[in-house]
């Protein structure tokens, strides 16, 4: 049985046929020019859109799969310095080429930034690994300057892509994933010439900091969590304050790891968050 007719069968199952109903386009998505990075063959991009959404279905409950495709879930809240943000879980709808899911991080309750990712077979990202997190976007929203500036300051100076990608940590380890890959600037869907050095400083400066390499296919995998740079390379005077910052990340992982994990509790899920693509019935893989 090829892809597309996979693709056909899972999406005849229970919350899909809401999606479907609502947005009949939906099956093609994958078939759309540079989906979720420049470079993707059809056989690439299709083996994501199946893998992602049979990930989901082994692993969330129908009630909570609805509300992440269907609504936004709140995976964090805090206040720091005066500064009320939150961190939410939703299906990405306006740039549906950048990712299936976003995660948002909210100031003031208006979105500010966001990371979207798809759940990947490991062998498109030359990983071993079954899953593999795919970041494809990192982008703040426009018009939103101050209020990133003001939450940055106010949490530990973690700028908001730091932020995110230890909640996209978190959501990892709920699920059980443990490695992601974030796309180069040149492989990012939109990325043109004229814009290529926030493109650059967007992702690969952004995944360079981390330590990571880029590989031979221009993306930066790493295992989840990814290594910090060891202390010692840490300038003097600088060491307390990366303490304090990868602490607080850790906290925010955590956080929303609870927070899924709870969810999942609440739906009688425990013995899913175990599950992989692979338990999905047999008449998908036939």
């Amino acid at each position: 049985m090829g892809p597309a007719f996979r693709i056909l069968r899972l999406f005849k199952l229970g919350v899909f046929k809401d999606l479907l109903h609502n947005n009949p386009r939906f099956l093609f998505k994958c078939l759309i020019r540079n989906y979720l990075a420049q470079g993707l063959s059809v056989t690439q991009s299709m083996a994501c859109f199946l893998h992602h959404y049979k990930r989901l279905h082994a692993n969330l409950p129908g009630p909570l799969l609805r509300r992440t495709l269907c609504s936004t879930i709140t995976l964090h809240e805090g206040m720091q310095d005066d500064t009320p943000y939150s961190i939410t879980l939703c299906f990405s709808r306006e740039f549906e080429k950048e990712g299936e899911l976003s995660l948002n991080l909210l100031v003031d309750a208006a979105p500010v930034f966001v990371l979207s990712f798809t759940i990947v077979p490991g062998w498109v990202v030359q990983s071993k690994a079954a899953d593999v997190l795919l970041i494809s976007r990192l982008q703040g929203v426009h018009g939103y300057f101050n209020q990133i500036r003001r939450v940055t300051k106010a949490l530990h100076d973690v700028g908001p892509p730091a932020l995110l990608l230890a909640a996209l940590h978190g959501f990892a380890a709920a699920l059980g994933i443990d490695e992601f890959a974030g796309v180069c600037a040149i492989r990012q869907s939109s990325y043109t010439e004229e814009l290529s050095g926030l493109y650059i400083g967007a992702y690969d400066d952004f995944f360079s900091g981390l330590g990571l390499d880029m590989n031979d296919s221009g993306l930066f995998l790493s295992s989840i969590p990814h290594r910090d740079k060891p202390l010692s390379s840490i300038k003097q005077g600088h060491k307390l304050r990366t303490k304090e910052k990868r602490a607080f990340k850790r906290q925010i992982a955590q956080a929303v790891c609870h927070a899924l994990q709870q969810e999942l509790a609440a739906v009688d899920a425990a013995p899913l968050m175990a599950g992989s693509p692979d338990r999905i019935p047999d008449v998908l893989e036939s």
